[in-house]
C-alpha cells in the first residue's frame, strides 16, 4: 500500500483527493493548521476508511514540518508522494497594496511550501518518490486584484521548475498542478463569475490521474481554461491591458 500526505487536506481540493485516493486503496495523512476543520474532515473520511490519518500541522513552522514529516515516516508509513496543496487565499478587491496581505501569502503559499520540500526532500532522496505542488495559472501572469496571490503562485512554478532538474539528482520526481476555477471556499470570496467552475470532485479525479498514471511535470484542468491563460503569456501588454478592460474595466 503506497502513501500519500496532503497538506491542507482538512477542506476543499485537499479534501476530495484524500477521498479520491482513500478510494483507490491508497494510506492517506492529512494535514492541517486549523483543528476544527482538520477533526471535522478526519471524522467524515475515518468512518470511509480505516486508512485516513490526520496530524495538526502549521507548514509555516519549520520544525512543525520537520515534526510532522519525520511522525509519518517514523510511525505511519514511508511517504511515496506529497501533495502540497495548503495556501491562503486573499483577493485584493480594492486594488490597493497591502503589506500584510502580501506577508500572509508570501508565509503559507511560498515559505509554507519551501518548509514542507526541505525536509521531504532529507527523507526521500534515493527513493524515487514524488512531491506534487498545487499552483495556479494564476501565476502565469500578473492579474488585476491578484498580485499578492499570483506572486506567491508564479513563485511556486518557477520553484518547482527549477527543482524538475536539481531533484533529478537526488532521484526526487516533481510536478505542479495548475487547477482552474474550483468551486471551494477560496474561490467564494471572488466577486466576478468564474469560467467552467468545476467540482473539487472533478479536480479530484484529475489530479488523481495525473499523478499515478505515466509521470507528467505539469497537470492542468479543464484544458480550455488554462490553456487559454497560457497563450496570454505571450500577448504584449498593451493588448493584455486592453483584454482586461473590456472584461472588468481594470
Amino acid at each position: 500500500m503506497q502513501t500519500i500526505w496532503i497538506t491542507g487536506g482538512s477542506s476543499g481540493i485537499g479534501f476530495a483527493v484524500a477521498r479520491k485516493f482513500l478510494k483507490q486503496n491508497w494510506r492517506v495523512v492529512i494535514s492541517s493548521s486549523n483543528k476544527t476543520k482538520l477533526d471535522n474532515a478526519s471524522k467524515i473520511l475515518k468512518k470511509e476508511s480505516k486508512n485516513l490519518y490526520s496530524i495538526l500541522c502549521n507548514i509555516t513552522n519549520y520544525e512543525d514540518v520537520k515534526k510532522t514529516v519525520t511522525r509519518i515516516e517514523n510511525e505511519i508509513s514511508p511517504i511515496n508522494l506529497a501533495l502540497l496543496g495548503a495556501a491562503a487565499y486573499s483577493p485584493n478587491k480594492t486594488q490597493d497594496f497591502d503589506l500584510k496581505n502580501y506577508e500572509l501569502l508570501i508565509d503559507v503559499n511560498l515559505k509554507g511550501t519551501i518548509n514542507c520540500i526541505d525536509v521531504l526532500k532529507n527523507f526521500m532522496k534515493g527513493r524515487n518518490n514524488h512531491i506534487s505542488v498545487i499552483s495556479s495559472p494564476v501565476g502565469f501572469r500578473g492579474m488585476p486584484t491578484a498580485g499578492a496571490y499570483g506572486m506567491t503562485k508564479a513563485a511556486q512554478l518557477n520553484l518547482v521548475e527549477s527543482l524538475y532538474f536539481d531533484f533529478k539528482k537526488l532521484n526526487i520526481k516533481v510536478s505542479v498542478i495548475n487547477p482552474g476555477f474550483i468551486d471551494t471556499d477560496s474561490t467564494k470570496l471572488n466577486s466576478f463569475k468564474m469560467p467552467m467552475l468545476k467540482s473539487p470532485e472533478y479536480a479530484a479525479h484529475e489530479i488523481y490521474k495525473g499523478l499515478t498514471g505515466k509521470y507528467k511535470f505539469e497537470i492542468y484542468f479543464p484544458f480550455l481554461l488554462v490553456f487559454s491563460v497560457k497563450i496570454m503569456r505571450i500577448l504584449p501588454l498593451k493588448l493584455y491591458s486592453y483584454f482586461w478592460k473590456k472584461l472588468g474595466n481594470f
